[in-house]
């Protein structure tokens, strides 16, 4: 293979793991974007909850306007952020290294955010999204169970 074609191929699978960036909430005229930057499938669930761990880098910015142009935003600094993408137990990692699990199904105005960011890390190439919950739906998943695990086994763990 020519040393440019084969450039090309490494970079491309990195390419397809970037979103646009895009709208996650607007509330009391305050309006949070994200930047998906970066996209890795970092480990796997288990037999009785399956899925994958996923690590995403996001850069975040705030408007006044859902309508702001990505290049009008001034973009934070990138930072880490893990999701379990998973039909049975949808997670993302807390700050204290815990778990918590989502219900992706059931709307709640305080995980509106938070099912937006999943919705993305696990489906990149997810189009608009408007309604996070209905998204959800449309993607097959269902309600599920919510709570709080110390850590990525106890996740996993039946």
């Amino acid at each position: 293979m020519k040393p440019f074609l084969l450039a090309g191929a490494l970079v491309l699978p990195a390419a397809l793991a970037q979103a646009e960036p895009y709208l996650a909430r607007c509330q009391m005229g305050e309006c949070i974007h994200y930047d998906q930057t970066s996209r890795q499938v970092v480990g796997q669930g288990s037999a009785a909850v399956p899925g994958d761990l996923v690590l995403v880098t996001l850069r975040q910015a705030v408007s006044g306007d859902p309508d702001t142009p990505a290049g009008g935003l001034d973009w934070g600094e990138p930072s880490p952020v893990q999701v379990f993408c998973s039909g049975t137990r949808p997670a993302f990692m807390a700050g204290d290294a815990s778990y918590t699990a989502l219900d992706l199904f059931t709307p709640a105005g305080a995980t509106t955010l938070i099912t937006t960011m999943y919705l993305r890390a696990c489906h990149p190439d997810l189009g608009p999204i408007g309604d996070p919950f209905a998204a959800a739906a449309r993607l097959g998943y269902r309600a599920t169970e919510t709570g709080s695990f110390p850590d990525f086994a106890a996740l996993i763990r039946r």
